[in-house]
Parts: C-alpha cells; structure tokens; sequence
C-alpha cells in the first residue's frame, strides 16, 4: 500500500519573487543558499544536484544519459523562448495554487524594480500570487533617512497599516535574525527613543541597535494581533555570510512566545529552523500559536527532508505545519519544492500506515493539511486579493 498525494493541490506558504534579470549565476548553481560563488564542479556533485538532475529529465522529457550541459542547455532555450509557457508547466506539474510572496529580497544589495515585479506577475499570472511584507524594507528606508524617532514609529506604524488594508498584505515578515538575532527584548518607548539615537549618531552600537529594532518587530506583533495576520519569522539557515546561524535559533525567542501578551500573536518560525529542526517541532506542541512551514528545508536539504519531516512530527500536529520552498530567482525552486513534499511526506505517511500508527483516510486528511489546509485557515485576511508586486 502506497500513499500517493501526487495530484493534491500545494500552496507554497513562503517565497519570492523569481525573474531573469536576478538569474547572475548559471542555472546549476542557483541551488544554494550561500552568498559566496559556487563552482559548478562542486554543485554538480550534491545530491540535491543530483536530485535536480532527475527530475528535470523527466520533466523535460530528455534521455537520461543527457550531460549536465545538455539539461542546462535544454533548460535554458525552453525558459528563454517562452518564460510564461515554461512556469506555467512547472506550476501544473505539482499542482500549484498559490504562492505567498515575500516582496523583501534580498536581505542585502539592489530591491527589485517595477519592471521586474511586472514580469514575475505576468509570467506568474496563471495563479494567484499573496503578498507578505517584509517589516524591515518599511524601517530600514527610514534608518537610512535618519528621521526622528517619532516620524520613525509613525511612519512605519503608518505604512504597516496601509499594507494591510490597501495593499493586500495577508501576513507582516521580519529578518530580524540576520541582524541582531531572535533574542528579542521588550523595549520601553522611552528605551527605543534612546537607543535609536544612539544609533544614528554611531551605527556600529550593535546594543543600541537592537534595542531599537526588537521595538519595531513587537510593533509588528501589535498590529498582527490587531488585525488578526501572522508573522512569519526567519529561523535557521539563511545566506551565508550574513547570517549568524548561532542567533537564529527559535529557542531565544523563549520570553516572547512564553509571554501571555504575545500568546495572542500567530507565529510561524519559517525554513523548519533549520538545523533547529527538533527544537522548532518542540516549540510548535508546546505553544497554541506557534506554527512552522517547511520553506528552504525543502528542497534545499536533499536527502535529509526525510528524517527531518519525521523529526518535526515526532511533536509537532498536522494542523500546524505548512508546505514552503522559499523558491527565489529561478522558478523551478519552487517546483522541485512540490515534487519532493509530495515525495517525500507521501513516503512518511505510507510508512506511518504500515506501522498502524495512523490509517489511509487520516494519512489523506494529514497531507491535505500541510499541503494547502493550514495555510488557507491561517492566512485569513485579504485571501482574496491577488498580489500586485
């Protein structure tokens, strides 16, 4: 008996936008996470390259004994002659119904200009895309501004609102771990003002910083309860070298999730935390609010998504648990997304039912729920609206 979750519908509850004009390194080495260029000697001896390779020939149809050249090649002619066609098959491939874009990337460097969001919509318009927005490209502009403190909170608190009930937002983001990391402290208004002075006059006062953005973030949280949205909250993994992985654990954020005030506030640490794959899971039973999506854990960790889905549901509920790719620059992320949950959670389920432990209908019911449920009874408000960059 095999669980084939094959033809279920998939929302992808965390990405970004992809286009051409962000394509700088050749296709084999857009499967990584790290900032510092790969070589494709390298790349093309992972297992996720190797899983990549895989699918794509089946996809395209190509011999299996094609070069990695040959697939690149391949690849390459059918995106560039016509790129809506070729995301268009990729998204009916693994039943892609939505995507919920976050409109932030990159952490660092240029932000996407309106033409390239005008191509990532047309190309991606077959489905709806939702937007999430990314609190720090609201603060970060007025860092760089220098505005009083006052004009900051107001403008930013401002702008936050105006995401929500003009722009179609369905959930706030903060990257906050890049930067001073998930230990955040609540921090008095009169504390912020301070601090953010500081701050202007010496941007290296790493502790005056902090002060001043775990503030913004706990605004964030306000208005989340406000308007009754989640906040997504980078975990884990991310580029490298800008990320301190140490300050990205989901455990430091122990004072804010313990405190009853925020209990109020639905939170989702995104990417599985990973590698805090085990604490994440535990943090999802242990607390109503807390929710996990399996963004950049997929597909990014290849051959481990296996016993790392098995390590998240050793605690955490099937209610609580959602499909992502943080697919970013090249469509087929969030396509070789699809094709591994469904693999993959198809092969965990199968197993669960040998074992007895859950029967075929739940095994069903409990990929219907990762795949597209949760995220559809979670991001509530402005479902309806489609993205509009």
């Amino acid at each position: 008996m095999t669980i084939d979750i094959s033809r279920l519908p998939i929302i992808d509850d965390h990405c970004h936008p992809f286009m051409p004009t962000r394509e700088k390194k050749s296709f084999d080495n857009c499967f990584t996470l790290s900032l510092i260029p790969p070589k494709s000697r390298d790349t093309r001896n992972t297992l996720l390259f190797k899983i990549v390779r895989k699918e794509m020939i089946q996809l395209l149809g190509l011999d299996p004994r094609a070069t990695d050249d040959e697939l690149i090649l391949q690849r390459n002619q059918r995106y560039q002659a016509n790129p809506k066609e070729y995301v268009d098959m990729l998204f009916k491939d693994v039943g892609l119904e939505s995507l919920l874009v976050d409109y932030g990337f990159p952490v660092m460097g240029s932000r996407l200009a309106q033409d390239e969001l005008d191509w990532f919509h047309q190309t991606s318009s077959s489905i709806p895309t939702r937007r999430i927005h990314r609190v720090e490209a609201t603060y970060h502009r007025l860092f760089e501004e220098k505005v009083p403190f006052g004009e900051l909170e107001e403008t930013y608190i401002r702008e936050l609102r105006d995401e929500v009930e003009n722009q179609g937002t369905i959930a706030f983001k903060t990257v906050i771990a890049y930067h001073t990391g998930l230990k955040i402290n609540k921090i008095s208004k009169s504390q912020a003002a301070a601090s953010y002075s500081r701050f202007l006059e010496s941007p290296d006062n790493t502790e005056a910083e902090k002060d001043v953005r775990d503030y913004l973030v706990l605004l964030a949280f306000e208005l989340c309860m406000e308007y009754d949205i989640p906040i997504q909250m980078h975990s884990g993994a991310g580029d490298a070298p800008l990320l301190d992985v140490k300050l990205a654990s989901p455990l430091l954020m122990h004072s804010i999730v313990s405190d009853p005030h925020y209990q109020a506030v639905k939170i989702i640490f995104i990417h599985t935390a990973y590698p805090f794959v085990e604490e994440a899971g535990y943090l999802v039973n242990q607390y109503h609010n807390v929710y996990l999506d399996l963004s950049s854990m997929i597909p990014f960790s290849s051959i481990g998504v296996q016993p790392k889905l098995r390590q998240i549901f050793e605690m955490a509920p099937f209610t609580k648990v959602m499909y992502g790719s943080d697919g970013f620059t090249i469509p087929e992320v969030s396509w070789l997304g699809g094709r591994m949950i469904k693999k993959e959670l198809g092969k965990m389920l199968t197993d669960l039912v040998t074992d007895g432990i859950i029967d075929e209908e739940y095994a069903y019911t409990a990929a219907g729920l990762v795949l597209s449920e949760n995220a559809r009874n979670l991001y509530i408000r402005n479902w309806g609206e489609r993205s509009n960059g």
